[in-house]
């Protein structure tokens, strides 16, 4: 793929054009995305339809021109087969009815063959890519594994993290033993979804910025290390890692062997660019001025455009697109980028 802007970003290049994708780049915020979510009862159930997550992944590339598409699917579609009775309830998000919480939780775990209890992801990266332009990547990604074990700990989302936190506290090797089996399914899982197709790889640590610096080096980042070490030890491509809420965890996952570092809205992106000089970076303004007035969405882009100038930066937002975004701004915000007025 000798023509994509994001891979030429990824391996440190000055390109003409400045790259830009969104996180949740599909979702309720689009019309054509609604429409083809109502025809599934359950959330899980529309995410392993292959013909239907290939399509929302499509759109808005098809839509806006985006220069990466992003495979449509959930940082929890592990937890099933290796178990847990996840479902998606309306108002709370997932929900997982056997938590871990201690020894005999961590024996129940199942270790499962994952390229067939996920093969609809398998079919959902090759239907996409049969119909994605030549030059535009498609990314493949899976949840952080503080973050994945942290819905599996919680039972469902709980952003003081309570539970992760007296587990980890409390009996760390029940912590270490689980997050030990998420990094190895996490690991194996991304290793698929490059060997299946995908161009570029992303981890979503959400929760990671819920830990003070010395706890998060010292208990969370090396299952990380893991993961992009066990990557980067089978394929050079390019891993993107994205960690919410984490401006003070910077120099941490600066150590780590990913590509590219997202930064979220709370980072002061200038600081960034003069602490770590020869670093790429993606980002980062706040999901929610995308519902301000269109010229003030203008303005602030171009602000960002001075900031980055000419070096090597993928843009995105701090976050994911917000449902109820207007998409005539999301346009502005990408024209913007591109110089259009």
């Amino acid at each position: 793929m000798s023509d994509s802007l994001f891979l030429d970003v990824c391996a440190g290049k000055k390109v003409p054009e400045k790259p830009v994708w969104l996180m949740r780049q599909a979702g309720r915020y689009l019309p054509e995305y609604r429409k083809i979510r109502e025809r599934f009862s359950s959330f899980l159930d529309f995410v392993a339809d292959s013909d239907a997550a290939a399509e929302v992944t499509l759109q808005p590339v098809e839509r806006f021109h985006l220069d990466a598409a992003i495979l449509f699917s959930d940082i929890l579609v592990t937890l099933p087969p290796m178990g847990f009775q996840l479902s998606f309830e309306s108002g709370k998000g997932p929900v997982i009815q056997n938590p871990v919480r201690n020894i005999q939780d961590l024996e129940q775990i199942k270790n499962p063959d994952l390229e067939k209890a996920l093969s609809y992801t398998r079919e959902a990266i090759q239907k996409t890519k049969k119909r994605l332009p030549g030059s535009v990547p498609l990314l493949g990604f899976a949840g952080g594994p503080l973050t994945v074990a942290s819905y599996a700990i919680e039972g469902k989302s709980a952003p003081q993290l309570l539970e992760t936190k007296k587990l980890l506290f409390t009996k760390p090797e029940i912590f270490d033993g689980f997050m030990q089996i998420i990094t190895e399914f996490t690991g194996n899982y991304l290793l698929l979804q490059a060997e299946w197709g995908c161009d570029a790889l992303v981890i979503m640590d959400s929760w990671a910025g819920h830990f003070g610096k010395e706890t998060y080096r010292d208990f969370i980042l090396p299952y990380t290390r893991q993961i992009a070490d066990k990557i980067k030890s089978v394929t050079d491509m390019p891993i993107i890692h994205y960690a919410n809420g984490a401006s003070h965890l910077l120099s941490c996952v600066k150590s780590l062997s990913v590509n590219v570092i997202g930064l979220d809205w709370r980072t002061d992106i200038s600081e960034a660019f003069e602490k770590y000089p020869q670093q790429i970076f993606q980002g980062n303004p706040d999901p929610s001025f995308l519902f301000a007035e269109p010229q003030t969405v203008r303005r602030q882009t171009e602000i960002l455009l001075e900031k980055v100038q000419d070096r090597p930066h993928i843009f995105n937002l701090g976050h994911g697109v917000l449902p109820g975004t207007p998409v005539e701004n999301v346009q502005v915000f990408i024209d913007t980028i591109r110089g259009k007025h």
